[in-house]
Parts: structure tokens; sequence; C-alpha cells
């Protein structure tokens, strides 16, 4: 992901939903119309009684509540912010279907998080929500990582299989034949490569095992970020000082500190296949 997500995703959300606002055809049909008014207006026989400022003012009024209610409208918040995901995290490179869904929804989870903040009035209480929201973003992050690694997998596992089906018929061709070599020197080539091969498999194991386990980890992921999605709809200003945010916050440390602890283990796994080749 981007590093520019961290000048907090809220605040580019509130310039995306500001120029949104100003580009809407309504907002241009306001200006257009409180342009035509001022210039104009006046010189029309029944409204020659209304001077040009109240044209104008009426069009600053009419604009500024246009652009407040585009400002405040959480559905239009959820489109901006999750328009802005879709650029930052470009779900689409994940080729595996399922993940890429799983990756989608992450990204869904977040945007609606922002539009709920968004409708927050509480000054407080909404920049904890903001400090709580940029938590998330890391731990998107390390959805996306986990999800492109299983990406990565996936592409490769059908390799994987054969390696490991080949490696154990080839263990199994060398014991028959280290029973009939004579020649000691052979012999222990013959001893060297198999432990090679068992190493192989071992590795090829080990990374099954931790995919299966980030997996898992990540439809777990899923589910928590839902939870806690759940969670920021019903957090209240009283809950600031009852700690109920900085639990909430907590929990999504503990979440992010989980998904970085897989994503190591398997850039190990693949380290240690890279060494043993």
């Amino acid at each position: 992901m981007a590093n520019k997500t961290r000048e907090t995703l809220e605040k580019r959300a509130q310039r995306a939903m500001l120029q949104h606002a100003l580009f809407r055809w309504e907002s241009a049909v306001i200006i257009a119309l409180t342009l035509l008014l001022t210039v104009f207006g006046p010189r029309i026989s029944a409204a020659d009684f209304i001077p040009a400022w109240t044209w104008l003012l009426g069009g600053l009024l009419a604009e500024a509540g246009l652009i407040y209610s585009s400002y405040t409208d959480a559905e239009t918040g959820r489109k901006v912010v999750a328009e802005m995901l879709r650029e930052d995290f470009e779900p689409e490179k994940v080729q595996d279907k399922k993940l890429q869904k799983q990756v989608k929804e992450a990204l869904d989870y977040r945007s609606r998080i922002t539009a709920a903040i968004n409708e927050r009035r509480e000054s407080v209480l909404k920049d904890n929500l903001m400090e709580t929201a940029g938590q998330i973003d890391d731990w998107l992050e390390s959805i996306y990582s986990l999800a492109s690694r299983l990406d990565r997998y996936q592409s490769e596992k059908e390799i994987l299989e054969r390696d490991k089906k080949r490696a154990r018929e080839r263990i199994r061709q060398l014991d028959e034949r280290a029973v009939t070599e004579e020649d000691p020197v052979v012999k222990d080539q013959i001893k060297v490569t198999i432990d090679d091969m068992h190493r192989q498999i071992g590795t090829i194991e080990t990374l099954e095992k931790t995919m299966d386990r980030a997996q898992l980890q990540l439809e777990s992921t899923l589910s928590s970020l839902g939870t806690i999605y759940s969670q920021t709809m019903l957090v209240g200003a009283k809950d600031i000082d009852s700690g109920r945010a900085q639990r909430l916050r907590h929990d999504i440390g503990e979440e992010v500190e989980e998904l970085d602890s897989i994503l190591v283990a398997m850039d190990e796994v693949y380290a240690s296949g890279a060494q043993a080749d």
C-alpha cells in the first residue's frame, strides 16, 4: 500500500468529499443560476425590486447547503473512501478470486468505518475514533500483505506438490540403490542427496502448514474487523472515559501483531526454502 495513506484516510476523504460536492452537477446549476440572476435579475421587471447582492447571497447559501449535505452524507463518504482504498491497495492484483473478495471485504469495512466516524458530531469522540481508524490502516496493510503472499502460494501450489511428489519418489529410488551400491564415495553422496530431499520436503510441508494457518487467520481477521466495525458504531462519548475506546484500540493492536507474526513466519519459510535451493 502506498505511504500516502499515512496522512490519515479521514483527512484525504474530507478533501475528496469537498471536491465531490463542488463538482456535482447540482453545484454547477446553482453557480450558473446565481451568476445569471445576479447580473440580469435587477433588469427583469418582475424582480427589479430585488437587489443583486440578494441573489448572490442566496446562491452562496444554496451552494453552502449543498456542500454541507454532501460533506456529511455517510453514503457519499463511504463511496469516496472506497474508491481511495481501491487505488491504494489495488485488490485486483490479487489473482485468486476468494482472496480478492476477502481483501475487498476488508476495504469495505474500512470505508464504512470512515463514513460512521464522519457522522459523529462530538469532537473528542471523533478524534478518538480517528485514532482508532488509523490503527485499522495498519491492519489493512497486514491483511493485504497476507493475501498477497497467499496468492503467491496458490500460484505455486501445483509446482510445490509436484516437487514434493518427485522428491519422495527419488528418495525411494535412492534408498533402493543405497542397499546395493558398493562404492563408498557414491554411497555417501546418495546419503547427502537423500538428506537434501528430505529437507526440501520438510520445507514444503512447513510452508503448507503456515499457509493453512494464514488462510484461517485471514478469515478470523475479517470476522474481527466486522466486529470492530460494529463496536465503532456503538462507541459513545461516555465510552471515552470508561476506557471502551482504549480497549477497542488494544484489540486492534493485538490483531495487527498476530497478522505480523504470521507474515514473519511466512517470510522465514520462503527464506529457508531459498537457502536450501
